[in-house]
């Protein structure tokens, strides 16, 4: 699974309304784990960096936490860049009245597909990822407070992991003979749209999301409540959105979209 639901989870929009998790609604501050593996580090996933990793030690699991120094309300936890796909468990956690209290329930991840846990909001000053059944490498953890789309969207969609944009080189002999071929870049297309937003909602909330996605990486659950385990994708955008918000006729409504590259994963 890639999107794991608090049980009585209560939003602001249904679950069939994308969830988006941007660099002006996640959190800040100082990180702390299991002791890392030779090569790993404790403060990787506390950026965008893919290739910067946390891996435990230990090969039965660890916890990955972040301090934001004071009381911040959150209601998602994001993971990409993860090899926990192996069967390990995870779960979010926060620290309320000085005990670790689940937000999420512990859940076996079966792909390496970005992990996208929404929960009620919880107001705390330090959170963590809780993982056992293995020692998995972890690239990215962002926890916030998440935007929750307006509208919904289906038509039109593909979604990411079968629209791959893999770069390939090939080799021939002179002969003309297959020599194999070698995978150059595994990316995928990330591109969504949304119609019939309103004025107020637009002002409210796309300036930072446009903002946001302009120098970071974003998680994106695009309708979590039918989740087929693949639909998150954890991608950047390649420059200003594909449909900056534009005004629908006279009825005070408004179109978007945007989209770019999203990590890929095997």
């Amino acid at each position: 699974m890639t999107v794991i639901i608090e049980s009585g989870y209560v939003g602001d929009y249904p679950l069939t309304h994308a969830r988006i998790a941007h660099s002006n609604n996640w959190i800040t501050g100082t990180a702390s784990a299991s002791t890392p593996a030779t090569g790993f580090f404790t403060d990787g996933p506390n950026n965008s960096l893919t290739y910067e990793r946390w891996k435990p030690s230990s090969g039965i699991g660890g916890v990955w936490q972040l301090d934001a120094g004071s009381n911040v309300t959150v209601d998602y936890c994001c993971i990409g860049a993860h090899t926990l796909g192996t069967g390990m468990q995870v779960r979010a956690q926060a620290l309320i009245g000085g005990i670790w209290t689940d937000m999420t329930p512990a859940s076996t991840i079966t792909n390496n597909s970005p992990i996208f846990m929404i929960f009620n909001k919880r107001t705390a000053s330090e959170f963590r990822i809780n993982i056992s059944g293995g020692s998995p490498e972890i690239g990215v953890v962002k926890f916030g407070e998440a935007l929750q789309m307006q509208r919904p969207f289906y038509a039109g969609y593909a979604p990411s992991r079968t629209n791959r944009q893999t770069v390939v080189r090939g080799n021939l002999s002179e002969g003309g003979q297959f020599l194999g071929r070698t995978k150059v870049r595994n990316v995928t297309d990330a591109s969504y749209a949304w119609n019939y937003l309103t004025a107020d909602w637009c002002d409210a909330n796309l300036p930072d999301l446009i903002m946001g996605v302009e120098t970071e990486p974003y998680f994106l659950a695009w309708r979590p409540s039918d989740d087929d385990g693949y639909g998150v994708d954890f991608a950047w955008t390649l420059g200003p959105p594909s449909q900056p918000p534009i005004n629908n006729g006279v009825t005070n409504h408004r179109a978007f979209g945007f989209g770019g590259k999203a990590f890929g994963y095997e």
